[in-house]
């Protein structure tokens, strides 16, 4: 008997990330002449990919840029860092600290890939953690989240947590989560009022 898939949980994430893939700025936004993300790359406990060079052109400096923290095998797409370029900084306000799902799963969920219980725990933790984006408006107010917190978005290759992710269950995960974000996405760009029709 195969596990019940935890639907709900996996269509917010869902949604979540199709929000942040088809975000718009206001027209009246401004977040800055050059918006930029500062990178950290960080090792991957399943596998032992080298030093890449884009890391060895970022490496931790001094600055207010929001900073993604990320495991060397990842590959994250334009499209996935959108959310970050769109934050308004201000001097007085915290550095904003992203992790990539893969980056905290690797850091924080030591369950196995054969323990449907244990994924089903970490996607919760996972979905906590990403809730930030949910009152996300781009560059309408200065950032003021003090903890790291995790980018809603999949930077992990063909699966949407990491690109070790394995067995059968993570597969069924993948699909649903996949099946669930394009309906997520075609549902947004289908509204006439998206910001994107007046651009």
């Amino acid at each position: 008997m195969c596990p019940t898939l935890p639907l709900d949980l996996l269509s917010r994430m869902a949604r979540r990330e199709a929000g942040a893939l088809t975000l718009v700025p206001e027209p009246w936004a401004r977040t800055g002449p050059e918006p930029g993300i500062a990178f950290a790359f960080v090792p991957c406990r399943w596998c032992a990919a080298p030093l890449g060079p884009i890391e060895e052109e970022t490496r931790p400096r001094a600055t207010g840029l929001p900073l993604l923290t990320l495991l060397r095998c990842e590959e994250p797409t334009s499209r996935s860092l959108l959310p970050l370029s769109l934050i308004r900084t201000a001097p007085a306000c915290p550095r904003p600290r992203f992790r990539t799902r893969a980056a905290y799963w690797s850091r924080f969920i030591p369950a196995a890939w054969t323990s449907p219980d244990g994924i089903d725990h970490g996607l919760e933790l996972l979905d906590a953690k990403e809730s930030w984006f949910d009152a996300f408006r781009p560059g309408a107010v200065p950032w003021t989240l003090e903890e790291e917190v995790v980018l809603p978005a999949s930077t992990g290759g063909l699966h949407f947590l990491t690109p070790h992710a394995a067995g059968p269950y993570a597969a069924r995960l993948n699909d649903a989560y996949l099946f669930a974000r394009i309906t997520a996405v075609r549902a947004i760009l289908g509204r006439h009022d998206h910001v994107a029709h007046a651009v």
